[in-house]
C-alpha cells in the first residue's frame, strides 16, 4: 500500500508542473488555479528578437500578481525541448540551461509583486559569439514552490510555473527544411472489391532546420498508372520548432482495391521549403481475380473439349478414308485378275488349201 501511495504522489506531483506549463500559450492572464502571469512587456505574446553573435540585448518582462496577497517569486530563463509527442516543453527547474535560457541574465533570483500590481523586471540576453545560426527557443518563468497533499494524507513539494516563450533568432544562414520520416500505408484489403476499404497513411514531419516552421500536407492514394482513389487530404500542422516532430494520421474510406496502391505525401514549409515522399503496399481485387480465374478456367476446359472433339473427328475421317482407300484398292485387283473359264479359239481350216 505504502509503495503504491508514494506512486501515486509521484504521479500527482509530475502532474501538476505540466500544468503550469500550459500558461506558456496564454501569458496576458492566469492560468487555471494560478493567481499570477508572465508577459513580454508592450502587450506582445512572446520575446521575439533578431541578434547577431555577441550582440546583448536588453527587454522587460511583466509579473502580474492577480491575487490579493503578495507574491514572491522566483523568475529566471529556461531552455525549451522536445516533448514526448513531438511538441515544445520546458526544462525542469532543476536542470540548467545550455542555450537561449543560459544566455540571459536577471538583476536578482526573486521579487516580490503586489496584490492586483505588476512588476515589470529587466533582464540582459547576451548572445555568444560562437552561438549557432537559426531558431533559440525557451521561456521567461515565474515559479512559487508550493506544498501538495496527494494520497494518503503524504505532503510533497511542487514547483508551480507560468512563462513566456522566447523565440530568439541568431544571424547566419537560415536552412528551413522538413522531412518525413516513418510513411506507412495499410489497407484493410475486402474479399468484396464493391465500395472499397479503408486506408490509412500515418507518417511524421520533422524539421531538420535551423529555423522554426509551419507546414501544410498534401496526401493522395493512387492504383496503376496514377489512377487516383482517394485525396487528396489536406491539414495544417503546428508550428514546428528546429528538430520537433509531429504525427500525422489521415484516413481515406472507399478506396478500391487496384492490386498496387501508393500514398504520396507532400509537405509544404513557410518559410518556402518542400518534400515529398512516397510507399506502396499490395492490395489484390480478389473478387475480380477469382471471377477471371474461373473465367479462365471455363475457357481452357471450352478449348480442350473443342480440341478433343476436332482430334476425334479427325481420327475418324482418317479412319474413313483408309478404309474406302483398302475398299478400292480390293476393287481394282478383282477388275485385273485373268478369267480362266475363257472358251478356246477355234481354228477353222482353209477348204481351198
Amino acid at each position: 500500500m505504502r509503495a503504491a501511495a508514494r506512486l501515486l504522489c509521484a504521479l500527482f506531483a509530475t502532474i501538476l508542473p505540466l500544468t503550469a506549463l500550459v500558461a506558456l500559450a496564454a501569458p496576458a492572464r492566469a492560468a487555471d488555479g494560478f493567481t499570477w502571469g508572465v508577459q513580454p512587456a508592450g502587450g506582445r505574446d512572446h520575446f521575439v528578437s533578431t541578434a547577431a553573435p555577441g550582440q546583448t540585448l536588453v527587454d522587460v518582462v511583466g509579473v502580474s500578481n492577480f491575487g490579493d496577497k503578495p507574491l514572491t517569486l522566483r523568475v529566471y530563463a529556461t531552455d525549451a525541448v522536445l516533448a514526448a509527442d513531438g511538441g515544445m516543453t520546458l526544462l525542469t527547474a532543476a536542470e540548467q540551461p545550455k542555450d537561449v535560457g543560459a544566455w540571459i541574465g536577471f538583476d536578482a533570483e526573486s521579487y516580490t509583486v503586489a496584490p492586483g500590481k505588476r512588476a515589470d523586471i529587466p533582464f540582459r540576453l547576451t548572445v555568444p559569439a560562437d552561438a549557432s545560426p537559426g531558431d533559440h527557443t525557451g521561456a521567461i518563468v515565474a515559479s512559487i514552490k508550493a506544498e501538495a497533499t496527494g494520497p494518503g494524507q503524504q505532503r510533497f513539494d511542487v514547483d508551480r510555473r507560468v512563462g513566456a516563450r522566447i523565440y530568439l533568432r541568431v544571424d547566419g544562414p537560415a536552412v528551413p527544411r522538413l522531412a518525413i520520416e516513418d510513411l506507412r500505408l495499410s489497407y484493410d484489403n475486402p474479399i468484396a472489391m464493391f465500395g472499397g476499404a479503408e486506408a490509412v497513411v500515418r507518417y511524421r514531419v520533422r524539421n531538420t532546420g535551423n529555423v522554426r516552421t509551419t507546414a501544410g500536407v498534401e496526401t493522395t492514394v493512387s492504383g496503376p498508372g496514377g489512377w487516383r482513389l482517394g485525396g487528396p487530404a489536406r491539414a495544417a500542422l503546428p508550428e514546428l520548432l528546429p528538430g520537433a516532430t509531429h504525427e500525422v494520421v489521415q484516413r481515406f474510406d472507399g478506396v478500391f482495391p487496384a492490386g498496387r496502391l501508393t500514398a504520396d505525401v507532400e509537405v509544404t514549409g513557410n518559410p518556402a521549403t518542400v518534400t515529398a515522399k512516397s510507399t506502396s503496399v499490395w492490395a489484390p481485387p480478389w473478387l475480380l481475380l477469382g471471377a477471371i480465374t474461373l473465367l479462365l478456367g471455363a475457357l481452357i476446359a471450352y478449348a480442350a473439349t473443342v480440341l478433343r472433339r476436332r482430334r476425334a473427328a479427325a481420327a475418324s475421317s482418317a479412319e474413313a478414308a483408309a478404309a474406302a482407300a483398302k475398299e478400292a484398292a480390293a476393287a481394282k485387283d478383282t477388275d485385273t485378275a485373268p478369267d480362266a473359264a475363257a472358251s478356246p479359239t477355234e481354228v477353222t481350216a482353209d477348204p481351198t488349201g
